[in-house]
């Protein structure tokens, strides 16, 4: 790829003259010179035609041209990059990789003084405490620019006592805590199980077989969480747990599984016997109803009748005196 620029500027170019002065100004000067008395030391200079600059411009072509890149540099510079960004890559790979391994020798020693020294017994802890210290001390020596795998090997060969301690810790936290849902889980059908005893309305749909189901699965399960409490408090810190906290779980489910689907069975609804139709009372008929308004104004009473005028009277129906 080329690029070609063209470009004019302008060039000057200066050339000088001669051109003769009027005669005026000859004669003025030589008049002046025999006045004082200097005709004959006039300078040669004075004699000469004075010179003038005349400036002439002419058009001039630049052109300048700037090579770019073929496709076949491109591509190679391409490649060189992704390269290096390939190299930077494993090398932040290698380095994280062996930071791993230097923040676990650190993180599991501690531990080892502190909240795990009850779950390893004494001689594998010391054992263990060895095999970090050597790892700390081989990454500041022969481990100090392996290749990644290297690390990760190494960090996999500390993990397998290391992981086995925190898998005792993390057992124990949790055992107790298990227990105590499946012990719920038992307390919870024994009160269904009491209600239908006394004849609680709550429970008086159950049937027979969903008592006896009931109490065969309660019987069943307290052997089951009392055998599982027995393991656990015969358990040692520092082995591997013979009851696990998900063992204890897949027991709580099973049992929920048997028996919530009865304790949390809904009565069935009691409808109303139909009405005969013959005992159907026929609608009334709607009849308009009085205003009660309070504030209707009530029409007025008729006037009573006035009193008789004496002087209107039959004539006749007058005593006479």
């Amino acid at each position: 790829m080329e690029a070609v620029v063209s470009t004019q500027s302008t060039g000057k170019k200066e050339e000088k003259m001669e051109t003769e002065e009027t005669q005026e100004n000859g004669s003025d000067s030589d008049e002046k010179m025999k006045e004082n008395g200097a005709e004959e030391i006039i300078s040669e200079e004075k004699k000469k035609p004075k010179m003038k600059t005349k400036t002439i411009q002419n058009s001039l072509e630049v052109t300048s041209s700037k090579k770019g890149f073929t496709p076949k540099e491109l591509q190679e510079a391409w490649e060189r990059e992704n390269s290096m960004i390939a190299t930077d890559k494993l090398i932040k790979d290698r380095l994280n990789a062996k930071n791993a391994v230097e923040e676990y020798v650190y993180d599991m020693r501690d531990k080892m003084y502190g909240n795990l020294s009850k779950f390893i017994s004494e001689a594998d802890k010391d054992v263990y405490l060895a095999e970090l210290t050597k790892t700390e001390d081989w990454l500041y020596d022969e481990g100090e620019n392996c290749q990644k795998q290297v690390y990760i090997n190494k960090l996999a060969e500390l993990r397998k006592v290391g992981d086995k301690v925190l898998m005792r810790s993390a057992e124990s936290e949790g055992r107790q805590g298990a227990l105590n849902l499946l012990g719920s889980s038992l307390v919870q059908v024994r009160k269904v199980l009491e209600l239908v005893t006394n004849k609680d309305e709550k429970f008086d749909h159950l049937s027979e077989e969903d008592v006896k189901t009931l109490a065969e699965k309660d019987l069943e399960y307290q052997g089951v969480f009392n055998d599982l409490c027995n393991k656990v408090s015969n358990q040692k810190l520092h082995e591997d747990p013979v009851v696990t906290v998900a063992q204890i779980n897949l027991k709580r489910k099973e049992f929920d599984d048997k028996c919530q689907p009865i304790v949390n069975k809904p009565k069935p609804k009691v409808e109303p016997p139909p009405v005969p139709a013959e005992e159907k009372k026929e609608e009334p008929t709607e009849t308009p109803m009085e205003s009660t308004d309070s504030n209707t104004e009530q029409a007025p009473p008729p006037p009573a009748d006035p009193p008789a005028d004496p002087a209107s009277a039959d004539p006749s129906s007058m005593d006479l005196d």
